[in-house]
């Protein structure tokens, strides 16, 4: 069965910053706890992030939809790592729209303009 993670977990990390460049973390009343990825440069820069995920080990899973890429935080906000680049071949993205991780830790990225 694929889940991102407990629906709980999930709806902390679903509050988009202006849809356009942070995530910010919500407490279960929906009070901003902590932001990460508006305005900072390098890779944990997200310009436009579009799809959120938390895995099994509380890493947040960023799809950033301008870089062509996935960004993985802490719930600190300091980089795991990323992955992805622009283009069409394997490891590579076109507009990718969103992200899970099932609880084997594969990643899914639904990717938009790649067929």
């Amino acid at each position: 069965m694929w889940k991102s993670s407990s629906p709980r977990r999930q709806s902390l990390y679903q509050r988009l910053a202006s849809r356009g460049f942070g995530v910010v973390r919500n407490d279960v009343a929906s009070t901003a706890v902590s932001t990460f990825g508006s305005g900072l440069e390098g890779d944990l820069e997200l310009r436009w992030p579009l799809g959120v995920c938390v895995d099994s080990d509380n890493n947040i899973f960023v799809v950033n939809h301008l870089d062509n890429r996935i960004v993985v935080v802490r719930r600190d906000g300091t980089l795991v790592r990323t992955f992805g680049s622009p283009g069409a071949a394997d490891g590579q993205f076109n507009s990718p729209q969103g992200v899970c991780v099932n609880s084997a830790g594969l990643i899914i990225v639904a990717d938009g303009s790649n067929h």
